[in-house]
């Protein structure tokens, strides 16, 4: 008997890549059966990484605009998602745009520009 190709329809999760048959042909899964995630049919959601010259550009305009600032501030103030700079671009940019930062009595780090 010879062998043939038979083309079936199947489910592919967006998490881990699985992809497998279901076992009850007419209902949508509930979860991947490889990872368990109850998301398998949706992308992960990507937050839009911000490139080093995006970031440094909406920190020189608002420190330009505004004067000494703490981080806090900056990041309210530009709408930045990171809880934390990136140490190395911000040691890039003590370098490239003149950026200072300066502890006051109160351990309080302020930004500015020179």
């Amino acid at each position: 008997m010879p062998k043939v190709p038979i083309t079936v329809m199947g489910y592919r999760c967006s998490r881990c890549g699985h992809e497998w048959v279901p076992k009850n042909g007419d209902r949508q899964p509930v979860a991947c059966p490889k990872c368990k995630s109850p998301y398998w049919d949706r992308p992960r959601r990507t937050t839009s990484m911000l490139t080093y010259e995006d970031f440094r550009d909406k920190i020189k305009k608002t420190l330009d605009e505004r004067g000494m600032l703490t981080w806090t501030e900056i990041r309210t103030v530009t709408k930045l998602p990171e809880k934390f700079p990136n140490n190395q671009w911000v040691r890039r940019m003590e370098g490239e745009i003149g950026l200072k930062r300066e502890k006051d009595k109160h351990g309080i780090i302020r930004w500015t520009l020179r």
